[in-house]
């Protein structure tokens, strides 16, 4: 009966760890979009990349790169 209390424990513990993940489906359409500094226009707009978990993570927080007169960001939706 004993083994049956560590076995069910574990098993407790094991559903709980996994649960506690990130979920991974947590996924966004991504796109690298210019701008126009001076005027705001949008420039160009690349074809949408789907990117999830901390690859997402880390287009989204990515600063914009601004050279001349342009204005280059990721917009993810």
């Amino acid at each position: 009966m004993n083994s049956f209390k560590y076995i069910s424990l574990a098993i407790v513990l094991s559903a709980l760890a996994l649960s506690s993940c990130d979920p991974i489906n947590d996924c966004k359409d991504c796109e690298v979009v210019t701008y126009s500094v001076s005027t705001g226009d949008e420039l160009t707009r690349l074809s949408a990349i789907e990117y999830c978990g901390p690859s997402l993570d880390d287009k989204e927080d990515m600063e914009p790169v601004i050279s001349d007169d342009e204005r280059v960001v990721w917009e993810c939706n």
